[in-house]
């Protein structure tokens, strides 16, 4: 195949990085902008190009050595080769373009704060899923196929994580399955593993566990969603409450899963309606949420219950997955007058939509703040306050 020498010049969406050859733009993963690089072409796109490096010409200053010998191989990582420091501002790069070339909003970087770093860039994650072969040894899926990659130690997992992924592997699941997750509590010591396992060394089989967030304990059952970076998880909590006041007396929380947010905003609002269409969500924050008396639960669709004709609030809190919001959604917050958004998201691009999108309906978008919740990947976390003008 061609091999072609480029000089990397930005960094794209979704962590790969970009050059220019013969008028064309080329994608290359695990390079870093201001390196000169052989690459292999791979594909042909007609407008662009995607390849391999092959040699690295001339690194960068931020280049680093991957502690993890999968790396590159696996795909849960993509950063491991740029200093940490060096990632933050990558990230912010791909953020603020997103907001100018989607969102199409002017200077976005006038508005958009620095990244809250994580203190803990390696062994973060407290939850993993791994895939079990026929001879019960845990490990993930190659990035883009189906083939089986044994793992006996992941950089990017808490360190309790990888003791139980020891203790698992060779061993046999109590019922048929393709799939492990293992869950722990970082301020709490307590783990979940799915499914349960012939095994007397650790327990397994567990339904739920509980984990920590400022102090403030929340149960999670096996099928609730829970942010996955318990340190930046609390970073995370305390910017959204930055953009709340005093004056924003009824909030909405949207999305608000097992209550993380809403167990923190009610403390300060007059009354808390929370919004939550998985059940066992739902569940777990009835038992998280039982000692207030000014928090209104839902399990409902966002989209049906901001509809309804008794709610309404001062502010809405709104953390979607990834695919961002429906325009449902975003429409019966605009005919509401709902007169302040903070609006939290795990992808730049969606988000720089929907902020688009509210624009139009009349919110001015006041501030931006990323928050690295998934260090050595390309994702990040921003929580973005509009107000109705």
């Amino acid at each position: 195949m061609k091999e072609i020498e480029v000089t990397l010049t930005g960094i794209a969406h979704l962590g790969e990085v970009i050059g220019k050859y013969d008028g064309k733009i080329v994608f290359v993963p695990f390079g870093i902008p201001g390196e000169t690089v052989k690459v292999q072409i791979l594909k042909d796109e007609g407008d662009y190009l995607r390849g391999k490096i092959v040699e690295i010409i001339e690194p960068s200053f931020f280049r680093e050595i991957p502690p993890c010998k999968l790396f590159g191989i696996c795909g849960g990582c993509s950063f491991q080769h740029v200093a940490y420091i060096y990632q933050t501002k990558l990230k912010e790069i791909v953020l603020i373009e997103q907001l100018k070339r989607i969102g199409k909003f002017e200077n976005p970087e006038d508005f958009t704060n620095l990244t809250i770093k994580a203190e803990n860039p390696y062994n973060y994650r407290n939850r993993a899923d791994f895939s079990i072969n026929r001879e019960k040894l845990l490990g993930f899926k190659m990035k883009g196929t189906h083939k089986f990659i044994h793992v006996t130690y992941c950089y990017i997992m808490h360190r309790k994580i990888n003791e139980i992924l020891a203790h698992l592997q060779g061993k046999n699941p109590k019922r048929k399955t393709h799939n492990v997750t293992i869950r722990y509590g970082v301020n709490t010591d307590t783990s979940l593993v799915q499914p349960a396992f012939e095994t007397e060394i650790i327990e397994t089989g567990q339904n739920y566990y509980y984990e920590k967030l400022l102090g403030r304990e929340f149960k999670i059952s096996a099928p609730s969603f829970f942010q996955v970076n318990t340190y930046q998880a609390e970073k995370l909590i305390e910017s959204v409450l930055k953009f709340l006041t005093k004056d924003d007396k009824t909030i909405i929380d949207a999305y608000a899963g097992v209550g993380t947010f809403t167990a923190f905003i009610a403390q300060r609002a007059d009354r808390v309606i929370a919004i939550e269409e998985s059940r066992s969500s739902y569940k777990d924050a009835q038992v998280n949420l039982k000692d207030f008396d000014n928090i209104t639960y839902l399990c409902e669709k966002t989209e049906e219950a901001l509809y309804r004709k008794d709610i309404n609030a001062h502010a809405i809190v709104i953390d979607p997955p990834r695919i961002g919001v429906a325009k449902t959604v975003l429409d019966a917050i605009s005919e509401k007058r709902i007169k302040k958004i903070v609006y939290v998201s795990c992808e730049p691009s969606t988000l720089a939509r929907d902020l688009k999108y509210l624009n139009e309906k009349g919110y001015k978008l006041i501030e931006v703040q990323p928050i690295d919740m998934f260090p050595q990947t390309y994702h990040i976390e921003n929580v973005a306050l509009m107000i109705l003008e």
